[in-house]
């Protein structure tokens, strides 16, 4: 069936929510740098996701929203930012609204860690607000430890892992041949630099550059989708099985 609610008409949701229906998962991102794979990483790697686990948890996906809280890569070309007010705000009433259709369930999947704090706070306002189920959802953390695992190292922004499904997504939106390893800048705590001297960052020093191995790219975003999608999947059977 067709699981994104833009693609649906309003009787179609009318008859499908919450009868059949209870649970929508929002993607949320940010426009910003990422070494040489496309601007809009942030968004399509959440929006990739919440597609690839819908139909598992019988849910349907909401419009990504695209703009989030750019900081330290703000300018470099192309990148975009919003305050962490705006968002909130902008992110808060779209939650009303999916409330209010009837969606009793509903999943954040962020893209981005400059959202985390700002999506936190408001899935918790919400929550107390409205009395419905929220899980903000950091994909890359989630998936930290089995990220380690399948590379045999950590991730980073634009490394490896970011790299890697978004190839496996399109390999045209990553442009390997522009690649070089002086892009990369190891991150480290006790400074703000702002801009970063880098568009790949490193969260340990000498590990999570991109490889390009379409491959392998693809084995990893079967296995992320997988991942998540049993975190989803527990979180939403424990909500029934108590009853919220």
């Amino acid at each position: 069936m067709e699981r994104q609610l833009s693609r649906l008409t309003w009787r179609q949701v009318q008859n499908l929510v919450p009868s059949d229906i209870d649970t929508i998962i929002l993607p949320v991102g940010t426009i910003e740098a990422h070494g040489v794979t496309a601007l809009g990483t942030d968004c399509i790697i959440p929006e990739d996701l919440a597609l690839g686990i819908a139909d598992r948890l019988n849910a349907l996906v909401a419009p990504t929203v695209n703009y989030g809280i750019t900081r330290s890569l703000y300018r470099f070309n192309g990148g975009s930012t919003v305050k962490p007010e705006s968002l909130a705000a902008y992110v808060h009433d779209i939650l009303v609204s999916m409330a209010d259709d009837g969606f009793r369930n509903i999943m954040v999947m962020n893209g981005h860690g400059g959202n985390n704090g700002t999506l936190k706070d408001v899935a918790m306002d919400f929550h107390q607000e409205r009395r419905c189920n929220i899980a903000v959802i950091h994909w890359w953390d989630l998936c930290g430890d089995m990220t380690k695992e399948f590379f045999g190292h950590v991730g980073g922004h634009a490394g490896t892992d970011e790299t890697a499904y978004v190839q496996a997504v399109d390999p045209k939106l990553v442009d390997s041949a522009a690649y070089s390893d002086t892009e990369a800048w190891y991150f480290r705590r006790g400074a703000d630099v702002y801009p970063v001297p880098g568009t790949i960052l490193l969260y340990k020093e000498g590990e999570g550059y991109p490889n390009f191995n379409l491959d392998q790219a693809k084995k990893y975003r079967t296995a992320v989708i997988a991942s998540v999608g049993d975190f989803a999947e527990t979180v939403l059977k424990r909500w029934r099985a108590f009853k919220l």
